[in-house]
């Protein structure tokens, strides 16, 4: 056993290979990735079997193969070959000309590759895909979400429920800025510091940070509302939202707590 690269999940099959797992610590994420581990890496699908199969998992990658079409399914099995831990495959005949598709079932959208003909277009299939509109920040893609040149939009919590409900909810509004915003998800125990240091309480909440000169934009509304963020958005590209000063949150408002208390005992 590789004990230096633990904490980690390995798979051990009996006369078989040993898959490591490489997703979100989620019951859910976990699940899924043991369902595949006992798959096929490429699952033959007939027509009625088809739309199930789509919505199998969150990626699925389809290959409609028009009669012998042995250079794309010698390609689409080494795809599979490479990611099926990740991600389901399946090949189905038709006879429509030949063509592959991912479905995003995460962000309910989908996808075709194009120019078939070219050596990268599974793999650049698979990127686009696979990349979700609000993915949970971790110590593995944190370089690559942190430095994509786009303002970040921070949520954290501490409760895997509310990230989730909030990666659904706020969709919408991370698609229409996706060009300048990153939006990402935070799990408040696995990055402690990090709520402090971007002036939201422990507890958890959103913030906006702009990638060009460093600002961060504390938002004090409702997370849960959609259109609260969008008008927070807006209001920090009109320059009507003003920039954190760096007071920390939970001092301020114990502050106010004490001061209300006095009050009230003065009364």
């Amino acid at each position: 056993m590789d004990v230096v690269s633990f904490p980690a999940i390995r798979l051990y099959q009996k006369g078989g290979p040993t898959t490591r797992y490489r997703g979100p610590r989620r019951a859910a994420s976990i699940e899924a990735f043991v369902k595949r581990a006992l798959q096929p890496s490429v699952q033959d699908v007939d027509g009625q079997q088809l739309a199930d199969f789509i919505s199998s998992d969150d990626y699925v990658f389809v290959a409609q193969l028009q009669d012998k079409n042995d250079n794309l399914d010698a390609r689409f099995r080494s795809l599979a070959q490479e990611y099926s831990d990740r991600y389901s495959f399946g090949i189905t005949s038709s006879n429509e000309p030949s063509g592959i598709w991912c479905y995003n079932n995460v962000d309910e959208s989908q996808h075709t590759a194009s120019d078939l003909d070219n050596a990268n277009s599974l793999k650049n299939l698979l990127h686009l895909c696979t990349t979700e509109l609000i993915p949970q920040l971790t110590r593995r893609n944190e370089m690559t979400h942190l430095s994509s040149g786009r303002s970040v939009v921070f949520y954290l919590s501490k409760k895997e429920a509310d990230r989730e409900a909030y990666a659904k909810n706020l969709k919408r509004i991370a698609q229409r800025y996706a060009e300048f915003l990153k939006f990402v998800t935070v799990d408040a125990g696995e990055y402690p510091d990090m709520a402090r240091n971007l002036g939201v309480r422990s507890s958890g909440g959103i913030a906006v940070q702009n990638v060009h000169n460093g600002q961060i934009f504390p938002f004090r509304g409702d997370a849960a509302s959609p259109d609260e963020v969008d008008q927070f958005i807006v209001a920090i590209s009109e320059g009507r939202a003003q920039p954190w000063d760096g007071a920390v949150v939970e001092e301020e408002e114990e502050e106010q707590e004490q001061e209300s208390r006095g009050n009230h005992d003065e009364l």
